[in-house]
């Protein structure tokens, strides 16, 4: 976007995708990543044996066993479904497509506008390829559930010839999407998520409002930090750079909860309240997310596409600043896009923090001293 360029977000849709998982398929792909013996045996033993059963009084079926399917709950499932899925991203990028992935949520990203001809015969391509593979791999492939969101300034770049006439009706564009539970709009402002999350933690604290009377402080506040500051710390890092009006709708939201939280008047001033509770506001807590990611990135602790984002100054003569751990700070072309990026707006944050903070290498460490340090900004 700070480009100048245009990107579609394709979000695939499965059906019953932890269901229908095939135990034969899944075993040959965990002996081929190096899971063989005792694990594997354990592993397929877990799978086993299962059965189901349909019961409609006074009527009941015979037990059958099944062969398809990881159990949803289980903690092991989560990593088996990404090891039955893992060949999928080999086949995107045949096909020159980003894939992101996370469980049963797969991701498409195409440039659209950079070379239009060769985008379109990729998609068809690559799309075409993805279903081949999905029926292969026993897993359904919802056509009519798939959604494509357009980024960029130019949304008209996308029309139905993009979309393959094999996989049925093109959608149509969408100018938000829900993924992972956080709403996405096309300009990435973040105001749907921001009403989305307002609209929830308000319900939440007017049912919490009918009991707190009756219930102690430290009580209320360990209810309102799971039921309403979870929330608002949900992917907060993506918060970063969004519009002063919708900032203030999340600062309110704590602002209530900490007053409830209290039993105080509704006027009264705040700030000094949010630190007796040892809250950061919203803007920072934003901020202390940020610089955790950064942190992480900086030492190759965090995500890889994170990592490739950030980098340490190095100067190419000997200066003091040397031994600052300072960050390179990329040029942007727009501030409404480029300016809100991770790799600029991480950057920038970072080299404001102190020295002694910069040079922490442990990060519970750097976490303990970026709190107290924001406290006082």
């Amino acid at each position: 976007m700070d480009n100048g360029e245009t990107t579609a977000l394709i979000l695939l849709d499965l059906s019953a995708a932890f269901d229908t998982v095939y135990h034969r398929t899944l075993k040959t792909r965990l002996h081929e990543i190096g899971i063989q013996g005792k694990a594997l045996d354990w592993i397929i033993s877990f799978l086993s044996g299962r059965t189901q059963r349909v019961r409609l009084p006074p009527f009941r079926s015979e037990a059958t066993n099944i062969i398809c399917g990881v159990p949803q709950g289980s903690s092991l499932s989560p990593t088996l479904f990404n090891i039955y899925m893992a060949a999928l991203a080999q086949v995107a990028q045949q096909h020159n497509l980003n894939i992101l992935t996370y469980a049963d949520d797969t991701h498409l990203i195409l440039l659209l506008t950079k070379d239009p001809h060769t985008a379109k015969s990729n998609l068809h391509e690559g799309m075409e390829s993805v279903a081949e593979w999905m029926k292969n791999s026993r897993l359904k492939l919802n056509s009519d559930k798939m959604e494509v969101l357009i980024l960029g300034p130019t949304p008209s770049a996308w029309d139905d010839s993009w979309w393959p006439t094999a996989l049925g009706t093109p959608p149509t564009p969408t100018n938000h999407a829900r993924n992972l539970g956080f709403v996405l709009d096309s300009s990435l402002t973040m105001s749907k998520q921001v009403n989305a999350v307002s609209s929830s933690c308000y319900n939440t604290l007017r049912m919490l409002c009918r009991i707190f009377k009756w219930i102690p402080i430290e009580t209320r506040r360990t209810v309102t930090q799971a039921l309403v500051s979870s929330r608002l710390d949900y992917g907060n890092a993506l918060y970063t750079g969004i519009q002063a009006k919708d900032l203030l709708h999340l600062q309110r939201i704590q602002n209530a909860s900490a007053l409830l939280i209290l039993d105080i008047p509704c006027r009264s001033h705040i700030s000094h309240h949010l630190r007796n509770l040892h809250w950061l506001p919203v803007d920072k807590r934003i901020t202390f997310k940020l610089l955790t990611h950064a942190h992480k990135a900086l030492h190759d602790t965090g995500l890889t596409y994170l990592n490739n984002r950030l980098s340490f100054y190095t100067p190419t003569r000997q200066l003091r600043s040397a031994n600052l751990a300072l960050t390179v700070v990329p040029r942007i072309q727009r501030k409404t896009s480029g300016g809100r990026s991770f790799s600029y707006l991480a950057a920038k944050t970072w080299n404001t923090l102190p020295a002694n903070l910069r040079q922490t290498q442990d990060l519970l460490t750097f976490r303990r001293l970026v709190k107290p340090w924001l406290f006082d900004q």
